[in-house]
């Protein structure tokens, strides 16, 4: 007994101790962070602040009515709106060495108010002292005639000499300041108590008896085991969910950055249309984290609303039907007319089961088509049955195969699974989806037949279908057909000698990667598994290659022992990257411990992939730079005692410049000044090195002085590149002088 008070009393004493260091730290994080957004506000209205209005107030009651005073009091009333916990702003000015109110939010008619000239009698040290250095602080709590307050105090400078005109003050009411601090002690407070409360409870439980002490070791021993396979469960789902999660995720930053490089043309147009479909992919799949864990807690709901049947169903096409045609398939919807148009149920969760399906077939399908087709089981007043089938030419399903199919994580065993039947996670999701709304799932198939996935569902009719006027097709068989251009394989591309390899299974993802290379100047190939990517290898030598972790038939890690255990025996090493769709630390770690040098975490950014190449391949970094004229620039500046740095700052400074010259010229369809404009940044380019830049001008000059009609659209296209080329070219000609 004595030796359970005597630790209970150690233990008591540490959580108070702990408890109490906890809740000064607490309190001086909550002070520094309620410091740090008020005085940001306090710089960000001070910006704000017409300063040579400021300069021209004499601090008087001459002052009001005057326009620099009126409009001064409006910019700050603005802002006490925009600031809702605020209750003062004001103005501070130092006249005669007397620190004075000019202007304050507050009303004439109200007890408060401060004309313009009050003297401020109790500013602090702290607040003369921001006249002199124009440094922003907090000051407070602290009580004055006004009451009790914290007020944000920023400098109000002129923007050439950096002079201090005037103070900016944005007070609040220290109440709410002091509330959020209390808060924060009565979290750890509470926090503290409960760990006490705990520790009491295990104590008296484990001074009972010995007996009931081992009851407690045990069950807290079989806990402790559960709770680690069902932590270990959830590791394995979120990993799986995590790499099907940044592969849109991938898609639509990389699509937003090929955009933002490319004038407002078609092309940028269909970038837009690709963003918007990859966003709804998006929400679908990111909202399966939240999806699996409801239907395993049972609190899954589904919505009924009124949608449009049809749209959802072609949408679904339109959304895959890039990938379709990559691969050379037909996608093709059918929709029974008997369908209303208007139907009752969860528009969200059709499109989901549909975005699985339908990307699976087209996934596991070679050749051939697919098909997604919609009819009308039965109907009545109130419902109607509905039965959409997706139908493939792909590799067929076994009888093992299909009675695992819908389990959750059951083709979770390796990469070779993903081949044939992906994770699994989205068709076990799409089953419970399914049932929820009060439909079957299932699937017909023979192995190397293809297979037909089908759903029912039973849906709502709603009355304002019939007053809807929709025009039927006469064919009810559409075939997806209008793709951007940009999403399509090139199946003539010119062969090039490639320096680096892309291994990665999805397409979408090859095109980004491809892409960002591209703007580098970098040619690559692609290999869709690790089986090809290892062959490759075998081909050519590749100087860098980028490495997908999951891969079909091989995965990357894999792929990397073959291509590492035959780069032994000829003594080369390739600089492999990884390209992880987990953020997990342990298969970073097994990514390098299987051979490779550098792991990235989807979704990789064009600055990644720009980082990457500079670090691991640095002559490429300076690509489309003649090095050969850079060095003769070098010796020049030698021989001056100056800079290389020199020419290229001034070449940098001078290029924005012309560029905006000629792309006026563009714009006005004058011919002659994008000729001249474009020979001169020819020439500049040409006389610095940025070799690829100077080719690009001298096409564009080319094209002006052909004078054709239809050269319009090549024109753009080409200054689309030199815009690229001109975001690029500062850090290329940096890394080559640097070099030198």
């Amino acid at each position: 007994m004595d030796n359970y008070r005597r630790w209970l009393i150690i233990i008591t004493v540490i959580v108070l101790a702990a408890g109490w260091l906890g809740m000064s730290l607490a309190v001086k994080l909550t002070e520094e962070e309620l410091r740090s957004k008020l005085l940001l506000r306090a710089a960000t209205a001070a910006t704000m602040i017409s300063y040579d209005r400021v300069e021209r107030l004499t601090a008087t009651e001459a002052d009001s009515g005057m326009p620099d005073y009126e409009y001064l009091r409006e910019q700050l009333i603005a802002t006490q709106a925009l600031n809702a916990d605020c209750r003062y702003v004001y103005l501070l000015k130092m006249v005669d060495n007397r620190m004075v109110f000019p202007i304050s939010t507050e009303p004439i008619t109200s007890d408060d108010y401060t004309p313009p000239g009050y003297e401020y009698k109790q500013a602090s040290n702290e607040l003369y002292q921001i006249f002199v250095d124009g440094q922003a602080f907090v000051e407070g709590p602290l009580r004055d005639e006004w009451g009790l307050w914290v007020s944000g105090l920023a400098a109000v400078c002129d923007p050439e000499d950096g002079r201090v005109i005037a103070v900016l003050g944005i007070d609040i009411a220290a109440s709410d300041w002091q509330a959020a601090i209390t808060t924060t002690r009565l979290i750890v407070l509470g926090v503290t108590l409960a760990v006490l409360s705990m520790i009491y409870a295990l104590v008296y439980a484990l001074n009972t008896s010995e007996n009931a002490a081992r009851r407690v070791y045990l069950a807290e021993k079989q806990a402790k085991e559960a709770l680690e396979a069902v932590s270990q469960g959830k590791s394995q789902f979120l990993a799986y969910l995590s790499h099907e999660i940044r592969t849109p995720v991938s898609g639509i930053l990389g699509v937003s950055e090929l955009l933002e490089t490319t004038l407002l043309d078609k092309r940028q147009r269909d970038y837009v249309s690709a963003i918007a479909y990859s966003a709804h992919s998006l929400l679908t799949v990111l909202n399966e984290v939240l999806d699996f864990s409801k239907i395993e807690a049972n609190k899954m709901k589904v919505d009924h609303s009124n949608f449009a049947f049809r749209p959802v169903v072609e949408g679904v096409a339109t959304m895959l039907q890039a990938t379709a045609l990559n691969k050379g398939l037909d996608l093709r919807v059918r929709i029974e007319p008997s369908i209303p148009q208007l139907v009752v149920g969860d528009s969200a969760r059709l499109q989901q089961v549909l975005l699985n399906l339908v990307g699976n077939a087209i996934k596991f399908t070679e050749a051939g088509k697919v098909e997604i087709k919609a009819v009308c089981l039965q109907q009545d007043t109130n419902t109607v049955q509905v039965k959409i089938t997706v139908t493939d030419t792909g590799i067929g399903l076994n009888p093992a195969e299909i009675n695992m199919l819908f389990q959750p994580f059951a083709q979770a065993d390796g990469a070779n699974a993903r081949k044939y039947l992906g994770s699994g996670l989205g068709l076990s999701i799409s089953a419970s989806l399914v049932e929820l709304m009060g439909g079957e799932i299932g699937v017909t198939s023979n192995k190397g037949e293809g297979s037909s996935f089908w759903c029912t569902l039973p849906l709502g009719v709603t009355n304002l279908d019939s007053e809807v006027v929709v025009n039927e097709p006469v064919v009810n068989t559409k075939l997806i057909e209008e793709v951007p251009t940009w999403l399509i394989q090139s199946a003539a591309a010119p062969e090039k000698i490639a320096d680096v390899l892309i291994v990665e299974d999805n397409p979408v993802i090859q095109q980004v990667v491809s892409s960002q290379l591209g703007h580098l100047g970098i040619t690559a190939d692609v290999a869709g598994n690790g089986q090809e990517a290892v062959q490759k290898t075998l081909q050519r030598e590749y100087k860098l290659i980028f490495m997908d972790c999951g891969l079909p038939l091989l995965d990357g890690m894999a792929a990397t022992c073959l291509i590492r255990e035959r780069e032994a025996t000829i003594g080369r090493h390739t600089p492999i990257i990884a390209l992880s769709g987990r953020s997990m630390p342990d298969e970073q770690q097994q990514c390098l411990a299987a051979g490779m040098d550098e792991c990235l975490i989807k979704p990789v950014s064009i600055r990644d992939i720009r980082q990457t190449v500079e670090r691991w391949l640095p002559q490429v970094a300076v690509d489309g730079i003649d090095i050969g004229v850079l060095r003769e620039l070098k010796q020049l500046a030698d021989s001056g005692q100056s800079e290389l740095n020199i020419f290229i700052d001034a070449y940098l400074e001078e290029l924005p410049l012309l560029t905006d010259k000629l792309r006026h010229a563009m714009f006005t369809c004058d011919a002659a000044q994008v000729s001249a404009a474009a020979h001169s940044l020819k020439s500049m380019s040409a006389t610095i090195g940025a070799k690829r830049l100077g080719e690009l001008f001298s096409s564009l000059e080319q094209l002006a002085n052909n004078e054709q009609s239809d050269s319009h659209g090549e024109a753009r296209l080409l200054m689309s590149k030199i815009d690229i080329e001109c975001k690029q070219v500062g850090v290329a000609l940096k890394n080559a002088a640097s070099l030198l």
